[in-house]
Formats: C-alpha cells, sequence, structure tokens
C-alpha cells in the first residue's frame, strides 16, 4: 500500500499475538469474552457518555484476560499514562471498543493542546457485530487517519479496509450496546460506585438518604 503511514518501527510481535490469539484461543474463553462484553454493555449503557469510560476500561480487562487464556506473557496496563496491555521488551497493545453496530469512527488518541499526535500503538479494535480486529500504523492507509483537533481518529472507511483482510480479523460475536432510548434503565457509573462505597463503609445516614 503505497500511501501507508511511514512507520519507524517493527509491529511484528504485536502481529504474533494476534495471530496467537486466533489460533490457540478456546471456544469457551471465546464464548466468556462474549458473554462478559454482552453483560457490561446491558449493564453500562454507553449512550450514558461517563459510562464509556467505564466499558473501556472493563474491555481492555476482558481483552487481557483472553490474551492470558492463550499462553500470552502481558500486563495489564493500568498503571500506565494511558493504559492498555503491555507485552514483554516495552511494546504495548492499545484496545479501543466501538458498539454502535459494525465499524465506525474511532478515537486512537486523545489529546491536550496544539499540536500533532502519531499514531504508533498497534490496536485490537472490539467491534460490535464483527469481532477483534488488528490494525497498526503499517497496516492503515494515511488518508485514513485524522487529526480532529482533540485527538487522532481513524476513520470507519480505514477500520473497514482492516476488517475486509481476513488476517486483521478475529471473528466474535460482540454485542451491540442497547439504544438510545434505553439509557434510562442503565447503571450510572458514577452512582453504582458511590453507592458500593457507602456500603462499604456502613455510611447509615447517607445511605438512608442516597436516593438513587
Amino acid at each position: 500500500m503505497s500511501n501507508q503511514i511511514p512507520h519507524r518501527q517493527s509491529y511484528a510481535q504485536e502481529r504474533r499475538v494476534f495471530d496467537r490469539l486466533r489460533s490457540d484461543c478456546s471456544d469457551e474463553a471465546k464464548d466468556e469474552y462474549e458473554k462478559a462484553i454482552a453483560k457490561l454493555l446491558s449493564t453500562y449503557n454507553t449512550t450514558i457518555h461517563e459510562n464509556r469510560f467505564i466499558a473501556g476500561g472493563a474491555v481492555e480487562v476482558f481483552t487481557y484476560a483472553l490474551l492470558r487464556s492463550v499462553g500470552i506473557d502481558c500486563h495489564y496496563g493500568a498503571q500506565g499514562r494511558s493504559g492498555g496491555i503491555l507485552l514483554p521488551n516495552d511494546r504495548k497493545l492499545s484496545i479501543k471498543g466501538t458498539f454502535t453496530g459494525g465499524p465506525s469512527n474511532v478515537k486512537l488518541m486523545n489529546k491536550l493542546g496544539g499540536g500533532h499526535r502519531e499514531w504508533a500503538t498497534a490496536t485490537l479494535f472490539v467491534v460490535s457485530g464483527v469481532g477483534l480486529v488488528y490494525g497498526s500504523p503499517d497496516t492503515v492507509a494515511r488518508e485514513y487517519v485524522k487529526d480532529v483537533g482533540d485527538g487522532t481518529e481513524l476513520r470507519k472507511a480505514g477500520l473497514q479496509e482492516l476488517i475486509d483482510n481476513p488476517d486483521n480479523l478475529f471473528e466474535a460475536e460482540i454485542a451491540q450496546k442497547p439504544p438510545t432510548e434505553m439509557a434510562d434503565f442503565s447503571k450510572k457509573a458514577s452512582t453504582a460506585v458511590a453507592r458500593q462505597i457507602l456500603s462499604d463503609i456502613s455510611a447509615e445516614h447517607l445511605t438512608t438518604n442516597f436516593g438513587l
């Protein structure tokens, strides 16, 4: 692909991780992964903005566990500034979910202030109705990666191009988020956390007046 983004590093290790997941993942682990995401999205509807951060973090954890289930040496990067899954040799996999049904624009990274931030981390896209999709800067045409002011974005057409290459796809039944009109029936992350903390510390007066 002549108009791929220039890259200064090899992503061979990240590709091997994805290929091993595709070849060695058990049906049982895959089924649990699918069910975990479905339960997450039905409980914390990502139509509610704050739930997107909770869902994103939980999907990272589920994906970390899925990789570990096939014997991949990795660590969950919660202690890092941008999360993700840490691999040997100081390599990293970013996890990005899109749950509206099929491919869509995906924010690869956020930024504060001006300036360009180059996409440099191999990414597993968890796409509802599709599965897990591997992408890295050496697999995507430059025209599909855009600066959008507050970050860097992979356009829908770029994600679709990745999906269309079977080498990039691990098919799975990834659930779609509930429709927007169901948001009132969803848990709100901050409310659930607040309720749990009040219970943990036996806060009788606050719990009595919680009202949520």
